[in-house]
């Protein structure tokens, strides 16, 4: 039985059963969170109380005084030399709430993100490909002011989501829905060294994801029920530990963001009890061949407008990829948001985010733009 990875900007494999990219694929996508998160290149691990909700780092939660709650909605586009794509829908919500305490600060958060997105789409001579599909993450964090100024936090998440693949050819389409569920846990601390600096390090630990792989493949010369066939493969996929480190300068009227993110992909390993050892092995050794490190910089800036109650928000990424010899092993995103306060507790959120790479010589991209909106100082609350 032949399988094709048809994740374009990743690249095309054909191997019997799973390969190094079928493990992959529930961590590697188009990473999304909250507008303002999305907005400065989530550059987020020492933002502070400038992104509220979901960040790299829980540890910001504690620097929020007031009850916040966010939703917002997003269209995506993946454009390719030969096809394009489109998905609109729930983006996500965040709610985030300051416990009254004796000292210091406790805040708990609660929220729901479609925090990847797959997308992909092209065609040859041979095959038409498309893929379309999410995981979405429920997440559960708290944060304390640990000492003055020294923040601690911890996020719990959920996972649930599926990826939809089909290779369309003359004779045979390849249909493939890998199912995912798991949880992950994210540990972090930000320090306020002076009103204007801080830096924050946190660390999302080791997670597991369990996939349910359903394959079908039909034949379109002969039709009947011997010429097609299915089946499901079952298997972990386990990521390595990622360590997001960064700082920020914050002042009444300009902030800037840092953020570098590690993680050693040869590290990501492949289990399942219905394989046998020998293909197990056999798989982990193929990641540790084709995986590498990859060393993420996150860069952000916001700035506070004059006279109007209004901030802009710009991001750039630079993102190599963990593949080694595979295609041009860098992709890069420019983000642009905005921020206007419409009335005093109510705000109307907006961002853009342009990813953009090369496959096999041939530009490709994938677009989002995010709207929503947010209450803060909720009465009651």
């Amino acid at each position: 039985m032949i399988k094709k990875s048809i994740y374009s900007f990743l690249f095309i494999a054909v191997i019997s059963a799973q390969n190094p990219v079928d493990v992959l694929r529930p961590f590697w996508g188009f990473n999304n969170s909250q507008i303002l998160s999305n907005s400065i290149g989530g550059a987020t691990v020492a933002s502070g109380y400038i992104t509220p909700g979901l960040t790299s780092n829980p540890a910001n939660l504690a620097a929020m005084r007031f009850s916040y709650m966010q939703l917002n909605f997003s269209n995506s586009e993946f454009s390719s030399a030969t096809s394009n794509m489109s998905n609109s829908g729930f983006n996500g919500i965040d709610f985030v709430q300051p416990i009254p305490v004796y000292r210091g600060s406790l805040v708990l958060s609660a929220g729901a993100h479609k925090s990847i997105d797959f997308m992909s789409t092209s065609s040859d001579n041979t095959y038409e490909y498309s893929e379309k599909g999410k995981l979405t993450s429920y997440h559960l964090g708290a944060a304390v002011e640990f000492a003055k100024r020294l923040y601690l936090g911890a996020d719990i998440k959920l996972l649930r989501g599926n990826d939809e693949m089909v290779e369309h050819g003359q004779e045979v389409t390849h249909y493939y829905k890998p199912e995912f569920s798991g949880s992950a846990l994210t540990l972090g601390l930000m320090h306020v060294i002076t009103k204007n600096l801080q830096y924050g390090i946190s660390f999302d630990m080791p997670r597991k994801v369990s996939i349910e792989d359903y394959y079908t493949e039909s034949n379109h010369i002969n039709e009947d029920e011997s010429s097609s066939e299915s089946d499901i493969w079952y298997y972990d996929a386990k990521k390595p530990m990622t360590v997001h480190l960064g700082g920020a300068m914050i002042t009444r009227v300009l902030n800037l963001f840092y953020e570098l993110e590690y993680t050693d992909w040869t590290n990501l390993e492949f289990s399942s009890d219905t394989y046998g050892l020998q293909d197990i092995l056999d798989i982990n050794n193929e990641i540790k061949d084709e995986f590498g490190a990859t060393l993420i910089h996150h860069i952000g800036g916001a700035m506070r407008l004059p006279i109007i109650p209004a901030h802009l928000f710009a991001g750039y990424q630079y993102l190599p990829t963990p593949f080694k010899d595979s295609y041009n092993n860098l992709r890069e995103s420019y983000s642009l948001g905005f921020s206007v306060a419409i009335k005093k507790n109510f705000t109307l959120q907006g961002s853009y985010d342009t990813y953009f790479w090369e496959f096999n010589g041939s530009p490709e991209s994938y677009d989002k733009f995010s709207i929503g909106v947010s209450l803060h100082n909720i009465p009651g609350l």
